[in-house]
This record gives C-alpha cells, sequence and structure tokens, in this order.
C-alpha cells in the first residue's frame, strides 16, 4: 500500500510500501512478522510451497490496475515460501483487498508491514 508522505509545500505523496504473503500460521507477533519480512526481502528465489503457487497463480490471473503499465510480475517477489507484493498502483486499497482476499483463499497470511498489521 502506498503511504501519504508530506513533503515540503504541504502536497502528499503517495509512496509505494509491500505487503507480505505466507502461509497459516504466520508470525505471532509484530517483532517475528519484521523479522520474516526481513529475512525475505535478503533471501534468493526460490521453489514454491504449493499454497504460494497456486496463490500466485491466481493473482497473475488478475489485473492490479488494467490503465497501469505496471503489471504482477513487476510487482511481485517470489520466495520459497513467501510473496513481497510491492503495492504501486493508485487503487491500491483494491489491490490489497485482492491480495488479502486470494491470501485468505489459499490459507496464506498477510503482514503489511508500513501499517504494522497482519491478516489471515
Amino acid at each position: 500500500m502506498a503511504v501519504p508522505v508530506d513533503v515540503p509545500g504541504g502536497v502528499p505523496v503517495d509512496v509505494p510500501v509491500d505487503v507480505v504473503v505466507w502461509r497459516a500460521p504466520g508470525p505471532a507477533s509484530f517483532a517475528e512478522a519484521a523479522a520474516r519480512y526481513a529475512e525475505l526481502r535478503s533471501s534468493p528465489l526460490g521453489a514454491f510451497e504449493p499454497a504460494v503457487a497456486a496463490f500466485v497463480r491466481e493473482l497473475r490471473r488478475t489485473s492490479p490496475d488494467p490503465s497501469s503499465p505496471v503489471s504482477w510480475d513487476e510487482a511481485l517477489t517470489v520466495g520459497v515460501d513467501a510473496v513481497i507484493v510491492h503495492v504501486v498502483w493508485p487503487g491500491r486499497r483494491q489491490v490489497l483487498d485482492l491480495v488479502a482476499l486470494l491470501a485468505s483463499r489459499h490459507g496464506l497470511v498477510c503482514f503489511e508491514p508500513a501499517r504494522q498489521a497482519a491478516m489471515s
């Protein structure tokens, strides 16, 4: 999700942020979720966990924003058992809702570091 950031002149700017999806059960606390997020950002990509693979396949069948040139392929960092979705579209709430819906459908957990929120 992009977070409005104040800049000189008082005009807010949308800054892209991440939402992380991994298999349940997810981390039990914000500290555990933040540590897992840091681990995922620094780890090499690898083979899929079956539920994560199904989530990515279904997500790629949707369009994050039909008017945007940015595709899911450019916005996903896929690890062995997790995905970081880089939410860069203006309709970020709809994108986050879609990611959360599909994650739930596949038994996965979402973590939004910017809001320190975990959803399952």
